[in-house]
């Protein structure tokens, strides 16, 4: 087997595996940190996306990532709107949160940095590494496993995002809203040929859910 087709293997599996060490490392840090459980398993979440893409990404493609987006900035508009839905339901009625300081910068530059690793993976990476593929398989491979990994993942130590065996109806809403999401962020990046509307628009959603609130519960 070539380098090439160990990379396009390497590509295909690392969502699983991400998956995988992932919800290993959301378990074992709610036992040693219990509500703190998210910083260990972010740094973990975000360690092995950036071994992927440093070891099985294509250096020239990601250079790319951040110049000006392209085609129309109408692709501006949708960006701003999908990234503000969360506002209405979860930050204006909890607005009380920014009264202090340290956990307004807190939540903001925890959004900015998952925003930026979860778009470079998610739609960089994966929408790049399958271009040689139909488009609407390197949508969906990315959409299912971006998806999965919320409920799988998160819900270990956020309740609000966790799976009740009693109501399992509850999490469609939730799992409807993460696919819309990545579908919208790969449609423009692929439209725009640029990761930075997907990145603030993903920034506005991480804010508007109260991240690192939820993920303390």
């Amino acid at each position: 087997m070539n380098k090439t087709r160990i990379r396009i293997w390497i590509v295909f599996i690392s969502p699983l595996i991400i998956l995988i060490t992932g919800n290993i490392a959301a378990r074992l840090f709610t036992v040693l940190l219990g509500k703190w459980a998210w910083i260990g398993y972010f740094l973990v979440y975000w360690t092995m996306i950036a071994i992927f893409m440093a070891f099985a990404g294509q250096r020239d493609r990601q250079k790319q990532w951040f110049r000006r987006s392209r085609g129309s900035r109408w692709w501006t508009l949708p960006a701003i709107a999908i990234g503000l839905i969360p506002f209405p339901v979860l930050l204006i009625p909890n607005i009380n949160v920014f009264s202090s300081l340290p956990l307004a910068i807190a939540l903001s530059g925890f959004a900015l940095i998952n925003a930026t690793f979860e778009e470079m993976y998610w739609r960089g990476f994966l929408l790049d590494e399958t271009s040689h593929l139909p488009r609407a398989y390197g949508v969906l491979h990315s959409t299912i496993f971006f998806t999965l990994i919320h409920p799988v993942n998160l819900g270990v130590f956020s309740k609000i995002q966790a799976y009740d065996p009693d109501n399992p109806l509850a999490l469609i809403p939730f799992l409807v809203i993460l696919i819309m999401l990545s579908l919208v962020y790969s449609l423009i990046y692929i439209k725009t040929e640029s990761l930075r509307l997907p990145i603030f628009s993903h920034v506005l959603t991480d804010i508007g859910n109260l991240s690192i609130f939820v993920f303390r519960i």
